[in-house]
């Protein structure tokens, strides 16, 4: 690339896929002076997992990514900085730290008692302080081969505790919370060796930039292509290269990428930024000549979780002003690693999927809403329910701890996967 750059052709690249990755690529690319590409991307809108979305008014609600991850070394927090996207006097900061949860988060029992303060601040800091051991690798050797879960379990189990009535509850919810966190089905499919590998960014998160959201970070980058170079509703069927079946079709550009609806597009570079789950789906004939067996055994793999939000808009909050955040704390969730592993268990799911919920949080910018978060096989079951019956089973479960005589059925309930 750097000797096409320095000549005086102009490298045909195409992008395929118009998530930050791709986006950032081109923007990137056009910043060095090539012009000369197109970017294609399957869905109607750019973004990827950002999907900014105003259906309760002017203010944005994001039905994907929520956060600005740290602030050193992070280039989307300086560019949103610098164009003044980030919301105003910290508003939508938060602690960076593991498991971060303040006062101002109510915990409730199934019996709609609320947990005293101390109480739940006495498990979680212990619960972030393992979380901060295993990421600074901190554990012994021999337990390199296990799962966080187990390795939590153990940690929990060897400590006083463990001896604490309704201790072992909220530890649970702190499982959930971080299935969250680290965007994983459960936290035992999660090895404790790898966690330590990913490398955060210091500084506090950010989860409100404004009342565009996402949207205006998005802007940005879009503002910066060539005209005409994005395509959107342009899905791709197969990126041919060197040595394809179809050599005569390669004769002047080393690639060629055909999309499904029979167009192509020669290029002498392209860039894929499509998602795991979409390689994990279609790699086998994605690309023609197949990619290297060392690629397609990392593609095969590597997982991901299932994290997906629920909204609900009320007509009117009933929740205390300070309130930041309405937890629910279970005496026997899918989070433990009986449930995890007993067969019966898992079909349970089916009819308490809404135990792996961990709470309804306040939203920016959003008075009257809250947002549920799940994950795994719980939220993937919870996807196939209607909206309405999704909607009554939350409302019901926040009915019981408020008691509401009104406000019966939340006004829309808003699922997305991100």
């Amino acid at each position: 690339m750097d000797s096409d750059l320095h000549s005086n052709h102009q490298p045909r690249v195409v992008i395929i896929g118009a998530g930050f990755a791709g986006l950032g690529a081109a923007t990137t690319l056009v910043k060095h002076g090539v012009k000369n590409l197109v970017i294609l991307e399957a869905l109607d809108r750019a973004g990827g997992r950002v999907w900014t979305h105003k259906p309760f008014g002017a203010d944005a609600l994001e039905l994907g990514a929520t956060w600005i991850h740290g602030q050193k070394d992070n280039p989307l927090y300086q560019m949103s900085k610098e164009k003044g996207l980030l919301a105003d006097d910290g508003f939508g900061m938060v602690s960076c730290q593991p498991l971060s949860v303040t006062p101002q988060d109510y915990f409730f029992n199934e019996q709609a008692k609320q947990l005293p303060s101390t109480q739940v601040e006495h498990v979680t800091c212990f619960f972030g302080r393992l979380m901060s051991q295993i990421n600074q690798q901190d554990y012994k050797r021999e337990c390199e081969s296990w799962s966080v879960g187990e390795y939590l379990d153990r940690e929990f189990t060897l400590s006083n505790l463990s001896k604490v009535e309704g201790a072992e509850e909220i530890y649970e919810w702190c499982k959930r919370a971080e299935c969250v966190d680290e965007a994983c089905n459960s936290m035992y499919e999660f090895s404790l060796s790898q966690l330590g590998l990913y490398t955060a960014l210091e500084g506090p998160f950010f989860n409100s930039l404004g009342s565009k959201g996402y949207q205006a970070v998005l802007d940005v980058f879009i503002d910066q292509l060539p005209p005409n170079s994005l395509r959107c509703r342009k899905p791709v069927r197969c990126v041919q290269w060197d040595g394809s079946s179809s050599p005569s079709k390669l004769s002047k550009h080393p690639v060629n990428v055909v999309c499904e609806d029979g167009e192509q597009f020669l290029a002498d570079h392209v860039i894929v930024t499509v998602s795991l789950g979409c390689l994990k789906e279609r790699a086998s004939t994605f690309f023609d000549p197949p990619l290297p067996k060392g690629k397609t055994e990392a593609i095969q793999r590597l997982g991901f979780g299932t994290v997906a939000k629920i909204f609900l808009e009320f007509s009117k909050p009933f929740w205390p002003d300070d309130c930041a955040g309405i937890q629910l704390v279970w005496e026997q969730g899918p989070e433990s690693l009986k449930g995890y592993s007993d067969g019966c268990r898992q079909q349970s799911w089916r009819s308490e999927w809404f135990k792996k919920i961990g709470g309804f949080d306040c939203v920016p910018m959003h008075r009257s809403t809250l947002c549920g978060w799940i994950t795994g096989l719980a939220a993937e079951h919870m996807e196939t329910l209607p909206e309405s019956e999704v909607g009554e089973v939350c409302v019901r479960i926040i009915e019981a701890i408020y008691k509401l005589a009104s406000d019966r059925t939340a006004r829309g309930a808003a699922l997305h996967v991100v």
